[in-house]
């Protein structure tokens, strides 16, 4: 008798509860709440759009709600409840997608890109460590870098070291810090201000790369505004939430690329927004959105998910260029170990391709090419050198100028990363050769490196007047790797290599 009461009760009070609610909503504007959408995420600026008061506002009008978990980039975490259907989707950049949902056979598909990090992220450290002002002044096992494990953090120091061919970082793990947040590095860096000893250089993410900038005096030493194609976030939806509620994902997207506008076009209240959900005071923010770029329903169309806006308009897989470069990096880096077969798999362009002939959008702001002017001889000697990205050897036919079948691939390969990742550097393409009659090695080496950029220009279509081709012969040497034996050594001589030089 007990039990049946109890039950009655409740009936009797989640009923009246009901009753209440579709009282109110059918003798007000408001719609009654058909589905409330559990996400996860962070507490990434980047995201923040989610939870403002016009975000909340448009969903309610459309019948639906948010339900945020914070799980402070735990991305594993994340993963696993994502993959148990705890949340309907969730948001994070690509990388950490390929490396914690591989282990769960993918279970959600990237229908959007939200943002990406252009400074956001930044290795940042004291200025006598990066004497000539390279990415390869990092190669050094003597340094002691901190990061935050498992996190964008540790992505940006490995596609670091992957791109650059840093070897020293790649075979002595000896300068590895590993962390807990972002807030935990900028904790070291502040101690290593009064103890060079702690550590040199830190990796971090906003607002404590501003912090350690402005407040410490570290200069930045390289970062997440200096390349494309890699730090992207994205929201993906559960496989089960596409096949069964379409109209769902559908809504949220259309109410957040809505949003998305509202604000972009209200700067002040955008600012505003944001300061009150992060908890950052407002001229922090204003710095910080600087290192943000949201991408627009537009810019996803046209950019990300090569969906033509109108007929003859050209348009680009971004997303599945980045899936392939992230996965590269990590292949290099054994984050991962699979290959990714199909990554057309990972995502589903349909609901972009409905939006398109519906919506209004932002104009693609970020999507122009650079326009690359001539230079002179003496203008491109003055051109300050970035770092040598790295590359496997460019090979040849013996003795020739002629491309092997592996060259050809080597340069294709490369033809992706300038053209994807490091989009905005000029290139110096410098032939080496073994050793042997100088003249003769000063002509090969010419003739090898205008036979590489030719390849870029005309099957790529690199623009000419970023590509700058000369020949070494054999007088500048690789630097010998630490146990490597001499033939090997030798081995490495005759290469190409391809140096990033800034504008």
């Amino acid at each position: 008798m007990f039990i049946v009461i109890v039950i009655f009760a409740l009936l009797a009070y989640f009923g009246k509860n009901l009753w209440t609610e579709k009282k109110q909503t059918d003798t007000s504007d408001a719609q009654q709440i058909t589905k409330t959408l559990k996400w996860a995420g962070d507490s990434y600026l980047g995201y923040a759009y989610l939870q403002s008061v016009e975000m909340k506002k448009q969903l309610a009008r459309k019948g639906l709600s948010l339900k945020f978990d914070d799980d402070q980039g735990n991305y594993e975490d994340r993963l696993k409840k994502f993959s148990d259907g705890t949340y309907d989707f969730i948001v994070l950049p690509i990388n950490s997608y390929l490396e914690h949902g591989m282990k769960h056979n993918f279970p959600g598909v990237i229908v959007a890109a939200i943002c990406e990090s252009k400074g956001a992220d930044a290795i940042v450290g004291f200025p006598d460590i990066f004497p000539n002002n390279k990415i390869n002044d990092l190669n050094n096992s003597d340094l002691i870098i901190y990061y935050t494990t498992k996190s964008p953090s540790s992505f940006l120091l490995d596609l670091t070291i992957s791109d650059f061919d840093l070897t020293v970082l790649q075979t002595d793990n000896s300068w590895r810090r590993e962390l807990s947040g972002s807030g935990e590095v900028y904790k070291k860096a502040k101690e290593a201000t009064k103890d060079r000893s702690v550590g040199d250089a830190f990796v971090m993410w906003e607002p404590d790369v501003s912090k350690a900038i402005n407040k410490l005096g570290m200069k930045k030493l390289w970062g997440s505004d200096k390349f494309s194609g890699y730090i992207i976030d994205v929201f993906v939806f559960h496989r089960d939430v596409v096949a069964k509620n379409p109209d769902y994902v559908l809504t949220f997207l259309k109410t957040y690329f809505r949003v998305l506008n509202y604000y972009e076009s209200r700067p002040d209240e955008m600012v505003e927004q944001l300061s009150n959900i992060s908890k950052i005071e407002k001229a922090d923010v204003s710095n910080m959105v600087q290192s943000i770029q949201w991408f627009s329903l537009t810019e996803n169309c046209m950019q990300l998910f090569d969906i033509p806006m109108a007929v003859g308009m050209n348009s680009k897989d971004g997303i599945i260029n980045a899936i392939y470069s992230c996965s590269d990096v990590m292949h290099r880096t054994k984050s991962i170990t699979d290959d990714i077969d199909d990554p057309f798999r990972l995502i589903n362009s349909s609901f972009l391709e409905e939006l398109k002939t519906t919506e209004k959008s932002g104009v693609a702001s970020s999507g122009t090419t650079k326009v690359f002017d001539a230079l002179t001889p003496e203008e491109w000697s003055k051109l300050p050198e970035i770092g040598t990205i790295r590359v496997e050897p460019v090979t040849f036919q013996s003795s020739t100028s002629l491309l092997d079948y592996q060259g050809e691939e080597i340069v294709d390969k490369v033809a992706m990363m300038l053209l994807n990742n490091y989009p905005d550097y000029r290139v110096a393409i410098r032939g080496h050769t073994g050793k042997g009659d100088e003249k003769a090695n000063l002509k090969l080496s010419s003739e090898r490196a205008n036979v590489v950029r030719s390849r870029l220009i005309a099957v790529h279509g690199v623009d000419a007047n970023r590509l700058l081709a000369n020949g070494v012969g054999d007088k500048q040497p690789p630097t010998q790797k630490t146990g490597e034996n001499i033939r090997a050594f030798y081995m490495r001589w005759a290469r190409v290599e391809f140096v990033l030089l800034q504008d």
